[in-house]
Parts: C-alpha cells; structure tokens; sequence
C-alpha cells in the first residue's frame, strides 16, 4: 500500500463555480477591497444581488496571517458603497491557494509576476486588476465574437473562455506606449491616498463589470 499519496489540482475546466483570487502586499488595503467590490459590481451590472457561480477572495504576498483590515481602507469602501465586516482576515500567499483558482487579479505588476511564478504552467490566468480592465474592455468594444456569449454551459464556463481570450488578447488590447498598471498603494499614507487608491480600484472593477456583461450578452 503507497504511504503518500499525490495530490493533484482539482480540475478548473469543469467545475461550476469561477474562482477569482485578488492579490496585493499585506491583503489588508488593496486586495480585500478589490474582493468585495468584484463580489458587488459583477452581479449589479448582470442586475442579480449575487452569482452563485462566482467565487472571490485575497490574500497577501507579504501578509502577516490573520490581520484586520486596515480601517481607512475599510471606510472608504465604505464611501463607494461597499461595506466590509469585521471577519476578514489577511492570509499569505501560497501555491496551494492558487491551484484553485481560474483568474488572478494582482494590484501591481509585482503581485501578478509573483503569482504568474507560482502558477507556473497555469500562468496564463494572472493579471493586474488594471490589466484585466483594459483587456476586456477592449474585447467587449471592438473584438466580442472571439468570446462566446453566456449560455447553457453557465456563468463559469463562460468566464474561463473570458480569461483564455484575454491572455491571448493581451499585446494587441495594451496600448504600446507606457501606462500605469499598478493600483496606488496607500498603506501609511495620507487620506487623500486612500481615497485616490479605492477610487481606481472602483474604477476599473466597474469597467470589469461592465465589459463582462457586454461579452455575456453576446
């Protein structure tokens, strides 16, 4: 009788639930608010008050396990309309985590590239939040055929094609000259940082929103 036993990825292709993994320094500012505004502006723009099929979390590179969020970034989620509880709590980064996952959004080029490391083979699916915007954007406004509408085969199924196209999108729907891809990284800043920092993540988590319910109504 084998003593170990291998454990192997669950498979992302088939499953009905699309799992999003928001990705920053600490997960106590960026990351979580990220979480929360995908988990409200996704559903409000398919004018549902949630999807079942939608999954999404944080976590931190360099987060220390179990930490509160950060009470500015709390209020001004808060300001945007999201409320956040007192139960989150930040949880670091690791492999495991992101075998389990079917998009990686990270609030800076160095949390997607740490992510895209760890994935490995899988690394196709990590992106900035800024990125991620861009490209579907760009998709839902110029090249929508190449995603095939919501249908039958449901909402994660759908988002796994979103994601497959974006990667492959990804040169042609960046600009070539230079742009910002980092979201504004306000830990120990002043308010004015906070706020211009969770005004960008709303942003373009509502350009998200947005673009996928354009690409879902074919």
């Amino acid at each position: 009788m084998a003593l170990f036993k291998r454990l192997v990825p669950p498979d992302r292709t088939t499953d009905d639930v699309f799992r999003v993994l928001a990705v920053c320094t600490g997960n106590i500012c960026r990351s979580p608010q990220v979480e929360k505004m995908l988990r409200a502006r996704v559903p409000a723009a398919f004018a549902r008050e949630s999807i079942g099929a939608l999954s999404v979390s944080s976590a931190g590179t360099h987060a220390s396990e179990g930490e509160p969020m950060d009470p500015y970034a709390v209020g001004e989620a808060a300001r945007l309309g999201v409320h956040i509880s007192g139960a989150h709590r930040s949880r670091r980064l690791h492999k495991r985590q992101l075998e389990e996952v079917d998009l990686v959004l990270g609030a800076e080029r160095r949390h997607r590239d740490e992510s895209a490391k760890l994935l490995r083979r899988r690394s196709d699916i990590a992106f900035t939040v800024i990125e991620f915007a861009l490209i579907v954007e760009h998709l839902a406004s110029s090249d929508a055929e190449r995603v095939a509408p919501l249908g039958a085969d449901g909402f994660a199924a759908f988002m796994r094609r979103v994601v497959s196209v974006a990667h492959d999108a990804r040169a042609e729907a960046l600009p070539r000259a230079a742009i910002a891809l980092d979201l504004p990284d306000p830990y120990r800043y002043g308010p004015e940082v906070y706020r211009r920092s969770a005004d960008t993540i709303d942003e373009h988590v509502t350009r998200i929103a947005a673009a996928l319910r354009t690409l879902a109504a074919g």
